[in-house]
């Protein structure tokens, strides 16, 4: 048998292209794989088995490229042999070692006493051996990993075993621990975490908070990644005065519905009492313009969120509500038929008004096309208002109208007549009958303005202003309603857009009697450069040619007001980044305020916010001022804090402070809050939240409540992607 030499080639700087060999045919259709280029000092070629390199070896193919002191190229087997120094780029990904086996198109193999960089340098770490279990896929063996840059070195998860799969995003870790500036925090038997912020079944990590009405608090949430569009979180908890809660969170999507269920009980050691709560959200789209929307909140007790909650806005929840919604809307038509009641949670100190159930409630709107501009309005609803302790019965109304738009470059003028017909059928809270009323109330009204404009400067800066005056007339007979029940009727607040209202009442129950005018002059001036309002002024107010008399529970007697309050409200975007804001209501009869609101807001820059409000309203009685900020305070420490204080009470109804620290791989935050409850009592939620990284998040986030207190806050710290 006839054997060729060996053929070896020895010289500086040696540039090969190697074909890969081939275990099995290849098909006219298989892409075949791409060529190995090898540069090295010297190489040794052994044709058709393998190839070897010593100096200064580079050894590519396609996203793969190997770095080392010598390389050794088995081109059956398709694997690469290196060492002693090792670099590895791969997939975006780079790996130091001693010693490198690895399939190259299988992407399998290993690599000894490695350290790591993973995407795009957002992970690293170091591991005894890495094994290479296909593309994006990593098993490191007695190892580390930290999004911590080599100069920081602050935090690191040490595993016996840890395994990456970039392919789906999460990573797994197995007997370990934690450790955080040096300092072993906790050990695990296992863990497992997203790689892109993603969801991942697993434990989640633990919150850790405090409360002046549970004492300490922990929970461990477990998150259950059922489907791509199921999925499920469920939280055990441990209340130190109160015992163990268990809650859990299912949530759905699909291409038409979506929703969400939550629960949770504890049986109450302190108060000797199982308590609970149940909310249901769900929105289904059934057919074409046809959809349901369901709503069902209930708490075993008046006093649960004040007890459970760690947020103002859910501690301040009154009116739970408990109700259907299914709603159509056409090309010209649309309706609804709801039935709706709720949960009222009472106070000890201010008990509340329990808002009538409907049920059920029609409602239907529909607007044909007359032609030569004229809008044409029908607007009907049947509501059956039940109630335990008032006065409950049906209220069936309808109101026609039509209008007249007309409108050019400088004006515009609306005529518009209606007829709003009324009809009640009573009966007591036991169910007693107590007749019928009706009510039937012509509305007649024009609504005109003008609209100028001129080009000008303003400090320097080319402006447009306008000038628009508005005139409003409204006419509605008087009619006697005190005797009607009153179902869901209230005063609104008057503002610019009540200036132009037909009814200062809310509801349908009071319709006010109005022979007046409203005289209107607004102003606004825009940027000529990006067409921002810069700043914006309003003055108006109701003349009355007849006094009205209509009033929500009696009429009135007086007949010598002649006019409404006045309104004036201006602000706009002033310089050197400050926002003001300034609504005035001015009783003019008595010469008094009758409500006021000023607002500053200074933003002069990223994560720099601070905020100043007063705010007076006689009719509610209320009198408070209101400041909030955040602000750098250097070294990657930032400040927040909010302070809403009541003058009449002479008592700070919430306080917050904190302190959130970004240190580029992991962050601190800190924060503690105390407000009034419903019941008027003070309390008092503590927050600390250590995230590392994306990895791991250790403690109670304050995120939800600084956005809510804090007009204006940012998130000082993302968390990086793995990848």
């Amino acid at each position: 048998m006839h054997h060729s030499p060996p053929f070896h080639l020895t010289i500086l700087k040696l540039s090969l292209a190697i074909l890969p060999g081939f275990a099995v045919a290849q098909t006219p259709q298989s892409t075949p794989e791409p060529p190995i280029f090898i540069e090295a000092d010297q190489a040794n070629v052994q044709e058709g088995d393998y190839t070897e390199a010593k100096g200064n070896v580079i050894i590519t193919r396609d996203t793969l490229e190997v770095k080392s002191d010598w390389v050794k190229y088995q081109q059956q087997t398709d694997m690469v042999h290196a060492g002693d120094q090792v670099i590895l780029n791969k997939d975006g990904d780079t790996l130091t070692g001693t010693r490198l086996d690895i399939a190259v198109t299988a992407r399998e193999g290993e690599l000894e006493n490695a350290t790591y960089l993973m995407g795009q340098g957002l992970a690293r770490g170091e591991a005894v051996k890495i094994l290479f279990e296909g593309k994006d896929k990593y098993r490191i063996q007695t190892g580390s990993i930290t999004t911590c840059t080599p100069e920081q070195n602050a935090w690191h998860l040490h595993a016996k075993e840890m395994q990456l799969d970039y392919t789906q995003n999460y990573g797994q870790a197995w007997h370990g621990w934690l450790e955080f500036q040096s300092v072993p925090v906790f050990y695990y038997p296992w863990m497992d975490f997203p790689l892109d912020g993603g969801r991942k079944t697993g434990f989640l990590m633990p919150n850790i908070g405090y409360s002046s009405s549970n004492g300490l608090e922990y929970s461990q949430p477990f998150y259950w990644n059922i489907a791509p569009n199921y999925d499920a979180t469920i939280t055990p908890s441990y209340l130190g005065e109160r015992g163990v809660m268990l809650g859990g969170e299912f949530r759905y999507l699909q291409p038409s519905y979506t929703g969400s269920i939550r629960a949770e009980g504890i049986d109450d050691r302190k108060d000797h009492d199982r308590r609970y709560s149940v909310a249901l959200s769900h929105s289904h789209l059934l057919a074409d313009r046809l959809r349901l929307d369901l709503t069902y909140q209930k708490v075993s007790d008046d006093y649960y969120f004040s007890d459970f909650s760690d947020r103002l806005a859910v501690a301040s929840q009154v009116n739970l509500e408990q109700g259907a919604l299914l709603s159509y809307s056409g090309s010209n038509w649309s309706s609804y038929l709801r039935v709706q009641q709720y949960q009222t949670l009472q106070s000890r100190t201010t008990p509340v008004d329990e808002p009538y159930a409907r049920l059920p409630q029609w409602y239907g709107s529909y607007s044909p096309k007359l032609g030569g501009g004229t809008e044409t309005q029908f607007n009907a609803e049947f509501t059956r208002f039940t109630h335990d302790k008032k006065i409950q019965g049906d209220r069936t109304w309808i109101y026609p109208s039509m209008s007249l738009p007309l409108a050019n470059a400088y004006s515009f003028i609306t005529p518009k007549l209606g007829l709003h017909a009324t009809h009640y059928r009573n009966e007591s809270a036991s169910g007693r009958d107590l007749g019928t009323e009706s009510r039937v109330l012509p509305i007649a009204s024009v609504n005109t303005g003008l609209f100028f404009e001129r080009e000008g400067q303003l400090f320097g800066s080319k402006i447009l202003q306008t000038l628009e005056p508005q005139l409003y007339y409204l006419y509605v007979p008087f009619k006697d309603q005190s005797k009607l029940p009153n179902y869901d009727s209230g005063t609104t607040d008057l503002s610019w857009s009540s200036l132009f209202a037909e009814n200062k009442y809310s509801g349908n129950d009071r319709i006010n009697d109005a022979n007046e005018i409203t005289l209107a002059l607004n102003s606004r001036i825009f940027a000529d450069e990006d067409g921002v309002e810069r700043f914006y002024a309003g003055l108006g107010q109701r003349i009355y040619f007849k006094s009205p008399k209509v009033g929500i529970d009696s009429n009135r007697e007086s007949n010598s007001e002649k006019s409404s309050d006045l309104l004036l409200t201006l602000g706009g975007q002033l310089p050197y980044d400050i926002r003001a804001n300034y609504t005035l209501q001015q009783d003019i009869r008595h010469d008094k305020t009758a409500r006021a609101d000023l607002n500053f807001n200074w933003s002069p820059g990223a994560y720099k916010t601070l905020n100043l409000r007063y705010s007076v309203n006689r009719t509610a009685n209320t009198e408070q001022l209101d400041a909030s900020g955040q602000w750098p305070l250097g070294g990657g420490w930032y400040g927040v804090a909010r302070y809403n204080y009541s003058l009449k009470d002479n008592q700070a109804l919430e306080t917050l402070a904190g302190l959130e620290y970004n240190a580029g791989c992991w962050a601190l935050r800190l924060a503690a809050q105390r407000y009034v409850t419903t019941d008027s009592k003070y309390k008092t939620n503590y927050f600390i939240l250590l995230d590392l990284g994306g990895l791991a998040g250790i403690g109670m986030n304050p995120i939800s409540v600084l956005r809510q207190s804090i007009p204006g806050y940012a998130n000082t710290y993302s968390s990086p992607k793995l990848r």
